[in-house]
């Protein structure tokens, strides 16, 4: 009888499917339609483009542009986003969509053009020439537009309702230079980046009389030569929003790398590291602690350390001095000099093996730098040597005295060297544990 109800039963589900009166569950990635279906579109400035989404379930859509959060929808079955972008440059668009079971996401690669005709020169992003043959930067657009020309992010020439325009730099020091042009008119904006590379004259090069860097020489550094242990030399390019990393790997050398988010374009920066032997020449105390480690770091674009965010410095100490010199790890600090004094930053310990401790700080700035860490208190520092006195006594004759006349002493001389022990003990509790105003 059982058989035959669960044989019946399964017909009549047979049926419902064939009828299509049963929805069978779909995937989570099956519930969900994405549109445009492809991952690269591409637009025009002033143009307006839509992204939408659908889902069976109710859901809670985000949408980020570039990483950024620009809408959110929720208890949704639907959402759209309209993008519309009068500047020309490649955007990311991604969506989250979560029922609170799932969640997917999408992204598309979204390349806003302009829309009128613009021919950039030279086609090359990337120039290196002689200070004596500086290149020139020209730009030719199909209606008349405004025109800004910009040499290290500062703003050098302006033109309005022009065709063409060109720039050439007039600079005296062997340096990287980033060189952008940017084209508005009624229709949208777009813009455009060279990095520059300036070498030194033949002149320049006899003589020595080349200032600043070259494009595979180091930053130059006040520092007495006999004082550099080691020097080490980074160059990257340093974009707007972009983490730009400068590595240093050489196990002898504390410092693994900095990092730092620009709030500009910089172009080509060249980052020096100098190990010292002793203090710089240029710092006139040392730090308060023990001295792990004396350092300069020196960028090539000086103005770049005030447009920095979320600056970073990974280094690491050496455990046989931590060791030897008994350093409490939680003390260790990166101090920089500056305003003729030692300024402490905290640090986090990020790493450690066999070897080294690893730590991450951060920094004001760039300059004189000290790594440095503070003695522990020692038991060998500590001993309090107690003379607790004997429990009988005797006469010169050899022959032990009745001390039951003298009990009243005993006791007494006992509560007293028992207080001894307890303020020993307090005054060394003390000392091993001092509280800081």
């Amino acid at each position: 009888m059982k058989n035959n109800f669960i044989s019946g039963s399964f017909r009549i589900l047979q049926f419902a499917i064939f009828l299509g009166l049963i929805i069978l569950p779909a995937s989570a990635a099956d519930s969900v339609v994405f549109f445009p279906s492809a991952a690269e579109v591409s637009t025009h400035t002033g143009e307006s483009i839509s992204f939408s989404t659908s889902s069976v379930n109710s859901s809670d859509v985000t949408w980020l542009l570039d990483g950024v959060m620009v809408q959110k929808d929720l208890s949704c079955t639907s959402s759209v986003y309209l993008v519309s972008k009068n500047e020309a440059e490649a955007y990311n668009l991604t969506v989250i969509v979560d029922d609170g079971t799932n969640v997917l996401t999408n992204e598309w690669f979204l390349e806003v053009i302009p829309d009128f005709d613009v021919t950039f020169s030279p086609d090359s992003e990337f120039i290196t020439s002689r200070l004596d043959r500086e290149p020139e930067f020209s730009v030719n657009v199909s209606e008349g537009s405004d025109i800004l020309w910009y040499l290290d992010d500062e703003l050098i020439n302006t033109y309005a309702n022009e065709n063409d325009s060109s720039y050439i730099p007039s600079v005296s020091e062997t340096e990287n230079y980033s060189i952008k042009v940017h084209i508005s008119n009624d229709n949208g904006s777009v813009w455009n980046q060279w990095y520059w590379t300036a070498t030194a004259t033949p002149s320049q090069i006899i003589s020595g009389s080349s200032s600043g860097g070259t494009s595979s020489g180091s930053v130059f550094s006040a520092e007495d030569y006999s004082n550099v242990k080691a020097k080490y030399v980074s160059m990257q390019v340093v974009n707007k929003g972009a983490v730009t990393k400068f590595s240093f790997p050489d196990e002898k050398n504390p410092f693994d790398y900095l990092e730092f988010k620009s709030t500009v374009n910089s172009g080509y920066v060249k980052t020096t590291l100098e190990v010292l032997n002793n203090r710089s020449s240029s710092v006139s105390k040392n730090p308060d602690n023990a001295v792990y480690c004396y350092s300069n770091i020196i960028l090539s674009n000086t103005v770049l350390e005030s447009k920095m965010d979320d600056t970073r410095i990974i280094f690491h100490v050496d455990k046989g001095w931590i060791d030897e010199n008994r350093i409490d790890v939680d003390s260790i600090r990166l101090n920089l000099y500056s305003n003729s004094d030692w300024k402490s930053f905290p640090v986090k310990v990020v790493n450690e093996n066999d070897g080294n401790v690893s730590f991450v700080s951060t920094t004001s700035g760039f300059g004189n730098f000290a790594i440095t860490g503070k003695a522990n208190e020692t038991l060998e520092d500590d001993i309090v040597v107690v003379d607790m006195g004997g429990s009988t006594m005797s006469d010169p004759s050899g022959r032990k005295s009745d001390d039951s006349g003298n009990r009243n002493n005993s006791n007494s001389e006992n509560e007293d060297v028992l207080g001894s022990v307890l303020r020993s003990m307090k005054e060394l509790f003390i000392k091993r544990n001092p509280v800081n105003n």
